[in-house]
């Protein structure tokens, strides 16, 4: 009876575990599909904004037909013709005093500038009275009817006199500078003093012709000029053809100094009231092309020796490679490359 006690006891059990395990496989299994309820609902999430595109502009211009000329622009003076340089030729020495100034009218023989000459002066006048008391003993000795070998020995000290002064005279007259020719002084050393020692051959005065003037032209482009090349010269609103008779390549390496810096401009039929000093325009046309296709000079790009332009098409920014012709300071001609009327982006 035990026995049988003990084994539905056992029996008892093993239901009880087994309901257990169903009951716990019951809950996971409810758990499984309803435990996704139990979380907060996820979000949906937004799609980002959609941002408009910056569109884009340019500053465009449209390729033009017209002409172009690449012309050299600029001023020059009107110089004299022939000038020339006042310089002490014989001796150095001194300064003591200049006696002109610039634009001063001078003639020929005029005192220009003086050297000092110590007592050259009471010199001439002593050699003066000694050439004079020569002469008296001469004739005191003819009166008295002397040999002619004391006629002789007096008329040899009359000789030896007169040389004396003719070296003073001389001496003196190497210490002015005198004008050899009629016109206006241009030019005056103004940095000498009295006192200051002068070379020979300083150039310290220059006299030119005011009757004989060109037109000097010194820009920085004088490489552009030729013998012979027609400028157009203004005067006063007025134009007149100049033609070029005077370049720096042109001046051989011992010609004058004033040319090799300048182009020297001959005006024809130049007004009477023009003088040494005024100015005039000039103008002279390099490069020229008619009915061309222009743009401005801006537009056109270099780049290791490509020369391109930016076209736009359709909106569409587009690179083009041109062939240019005549270029000016703002213009370009565009010989191939470009049509009348596109437009032609700047930046």
């Amino acid at each position: 009876m035990l026995k049988l006690l003990e084994k539905k006891e056992g029996e008892s059990r093993m239901l009880h575990r087994r309901w257990m395990v169903s009951l716990v496989v019951m809950i996971l299994f409810l758990f499984l599909f309803t435990g996704c309820e139990l979380f907060p609902e996820e979000e949906e999430l937004l799609a980002p904004p959609l941002i408009e595109p910056v569109a884009v502009s340019y500053s465009t211009v449209k390729a033009k037909r017209g002409d172009i000329v690449n012309t050299i622009r600029g001023s020059g003076s009107f110089v004299s013709i022939e000038s020339k340089n006042m310089f002490f030729e014989a001796r150095g020495g001194r300064l003591k005093e200049i006696y002109v100034r610039q634009g001063d009218e001078v003639k020929k023989g005029d005192l220009l500038a003086e050297l000092y000459t110590d007592d050259i002066e009471t010199d001439i006048k002593r050699q003066e009275l000694n050439l004079q008391k020569a002469r008296i003993q001469y004739n005191q000795l003819k009166a008295a009817n002397a040999s002619k070998y004391d006629l002789q020995k007096a008329n040899i000290d009359i000789q030896l006199a007169k040389l004396t002064l003719d070296s003073l005279k001389k001496q003196k007259k190497e210490a002015e500078l005198v004008s050899d020719v009629d016109g206006v002084v241009i030019y005056v050393d103004t940095r000498l003093n009295a006192g200051d020692m002068i070379s020979t051959f300083q150039t310290i005065i220059r006299v030119a012709n005011p009757e004989k003037l060109y037109l000097a032209y010194s820009g920085s482009n004088t490489s552009h000029f030729t013998m012979g090349r027609e400028v157009d010269v203004e005067i006063d609103k007025t134009h007149y053809k100049g033609v070029v008779i005077s370049t720096p390549s042109s001046v051989p390496p011992d010609g004058d100094e004033n040319l090799k810096n300048i182009v020297a401009i001959e005006v024809e039929d130049l007004p009477d009231d023009v003088r040494m000093g005024d100015t005039a325009q000039i103008s002279l046309v390099l490069e020229k092309s008619e009915n061309t296709i222009i743009v401005p000079k801006q537009a056109v790009r270099n780049y290791m020796g490509r020369r391109y332009v930016n076209v736009l098409e359709n909106g569409l920014n587009n690179e083009r490679d041109v062939e240019v012709g005549v270029e000016t300071a703002t213009e370009c001609e565009i010989i191939s490359g470009v049509e009348e009327g596109e437009e032609i982006i700047l930046r």
